[in-house]
């Protein structure tokens, strides 16, 4: 401890009782300093680190299950097999009672086959001909387009045309009398 330490007279130590620790080599061979701290005082390394009520419940928790006597507990005690080792004895013991299982696959795969997914099959709503007409024209209109934007770019080189594409242009005449007599139709309707 250093000079006048102990024999300190000031108003601090008169109200609240101070304490000396004594400075330690460093490892470097340095002294460090005198320390002065109040009555009660406890270093850092010595406290208990701060637990809050969860960390403190699952740290109790910890291979505990609840009902159960600790020493029938299966967590505590040592295991001389491992869950790998008892898989194969298990499997083995099935072998060698015949239970391949095999009859139980099958026996499920009967039971999906006579299972059906589909409902049963609803009666088909009635039709106005007039819809069946405006789509099927719609449709038609639709190839008649196609053939068109496919003609362009044959026309300028961007597409060589296969046969079926040459087959589709030449039916490009067919759509469009289908088309009129279809339309012809429905304005009778």
């Amino acid at each position: 401890s250093g000079p006048g330490w102990d024999d300190c007279n000031c108003r601090h130590h008169r109200l609240f009782s101070c304490q000396i620790i004594s400075g330690t080599q460093r490892p470097d061979g340095t002294w460090r300093p005198d320390r002065r701290v109040k009555k009660g005082f406890v270093p850092q390394e010595e406290r208990t680190k701060f637990e809050t009520s969860k960390q403190r419940v699952a740290s109790q928790a910890k291979n505990y299950i609840a009902g159960l006597d600790p020493e029938d507990n299966p967590a505590n005690q040592a295991s001389s097999v491992s869950k790998n080792q008892r898989r194969n004895a298990n499997r083995r013991a099935k072998k060698d009672a015949g239970e391949d299982g095999d009859e139980e696959v099958e026996g499920t795969a009967a039971a999906l086959e006579a299972i059906s997914l589909e409902a049963a099959p609803l009666p088909p709503a009635p039709e106005d001909p007039k819809d069946t007409l405006s789509k099927k024209i719609r449709n038609l209109k639709k190839k008649v387009k196609q053939t068109d934007e496919l003609q362009d770019k044959v026309e300028k080189g961007e597409v060589a045309a296969s046969d079926e594409q040459k087959e589709k242009l030449g039916k490009r005449k067919d759509l469009e009398a289908e088309i009129a007599s279809l339309e012809t139709e429905l304005a009778a309707m």
